[in-house]
């Protein structure tokens, strides 16, 4: 039930791909035991910030956005958008780098300053960017980075959200934490509180 003094049940692990969690926690019980295992969460920070939300609509009663999570869909929006910012259908590279750029300015936190200087990136972006979000605003639906950016707002906005997430868990292991991106480097540093 312990390891190194510490409850295992109050340490979350983190990682970015399902497979790294998995391979995390075999790697653990390996050395710990099943027991100690199943005691311990390993999570992508996607999947913590997905719980986090799921938190928030059970603790007040509201449904969050619905997940985008097809590719194919995401795709289709964007070459629809695409065109209605530029008067033509987009290549699949344009497309793919406005998928890159879209994750780049959630996962960094940009501005509206920031934003607007990825037009070098693709011409079209800054405008694209915000036709964007605002058709999956009016779906009422969130990419999968948009998840960080809620559990974000969440986590800062109401109070409750994170002292019950401070309360359940006390320490943090992030893996490959030097590679955090800005969002996931602050939701972790709410998660972790004043005791750091």
């Amino acid at each position: 039930r312990y390891v190194r003094n510490i409850p295992s049940d109050q340490i979350l692990t983190m990682t970015y791909t399902v497979a790294a969690a998995r391979d995390m926690r075999r790697r653990f019980a390996a050395l710990f035991g099943e027991g100690e295992a199943d005691r311990l969460e390993f999570r992508t920070i996607n999947g913590v910030s997905a719980r986090i939300i799921r938190t928030y609509e059970q603790r007040m009663g509201r449904t969050a956005f619905s997940l985008l999570s097809s590719e194919t869909e995401q795709t289709a929006l964007l070459r629809v958008l695409y065109f209605r910012c530029k008067g033509e259908y987009p290549t699949d590279a344009e497309l793919k780098q406005a998928r890159t750029l879209i994750a780049y300015a959630k996962n960094q936190m940009l501005g509206k300053e920031e934003l607007d200087l990825l037009w070098k990136e693709l011409d079209c972006f800054p405008a694209l960017y915000r036709a964007y979000q605002q058709a999956l605003r009016n779906a009422r639906q969130m990419d999968y980075d948009d998840q960080m950016v809620y559990a974000l707002r969440i986590l800062r906005q109401v109070p409750e959200i994170l002292h019950e997430f401070q309360a359940r868990y006390h320490y943090f292991c992030v893996d490959e934490a030097q590679d955090t991106s800005r969002i996931q480097h602050a939701i972790v540093s709410l998660l972790a509180g004043a005791g750091g």
